[in-house]
């Protein structure tokens, strides 16, 4: 069996989401992630690509979007890369005032960084020199972090366990 790549790399078209979902599935096989872990990180990487493909590059293709994942303390980390404008995702920090309050009453549109939020155990954006870099954390379940995993560790600005107040 063939290893699943640790950097997934993939041009700004919302075509290219699938590829991303058989990426992420064995990633997901191949680490023994739960599936609670599996449908959380899934639902973040589709929210986030789909952010930047049609927000930061107007659906625009042509430009490259990278996910490197990595374990680290019992936590998965997903840093999706892009070299689109900087954004300011703290401008989206809840829900629209008289919106929905669950998901059942959830409208599509303009909910994704509240549903990277709500899913997710960490969010933190970084502005880099010629993009953005968005890293999403995923607290590991116990079977989930009882498997050896020979991914890198992210780099210290890369690790941030709580949502960064500073975006």
């Amino acid at each position: 069996m063939e290893k699943v790549p640790d950097r997934f790399e993939l041009d700004s078209r919302l075509s290219e989401l699938s590829r991303v979902w058989v990426w992420a599935e064995a990633f997901a096989v191949d680490h023994g992630l739960a599936e609670k872990t599996r449908f959380a990180m899934h639902l973040c990487i589709e929210e986030a690509l789909a952010n930047v493909v049609l927000h930061g590059y107007r659906n625009e293709p042509g430009h490259r979007i990278g996910i490197q994942p990595s374990v680290s303390g019992g936590w998965l980390f997903l840093a999706i890369e892009d070299e689109a404008p900087p954004f300011a995702p703290a401008q989206s920090n809840g829900p629209r005032p008289g919106g929905p309050t669950d998901l059942e009453t959830l409208e599509p549109g303009g909910n994704g960084i509240l549903l990277m939020r709500r899913f997710a155990g960490s969010v933190n954006y970084e502005p880099l020199p010629h993009g953005n870099r968005l890293t999403l954390g995923f607290p590991l379940a116990p079977a989930d972090a009882s498997r050896d995993s020979s991914i890198p560790l992210p780099a210290e600005s890369q690790v941030s366990h709580q949502v960064s107040e500073n975006e």
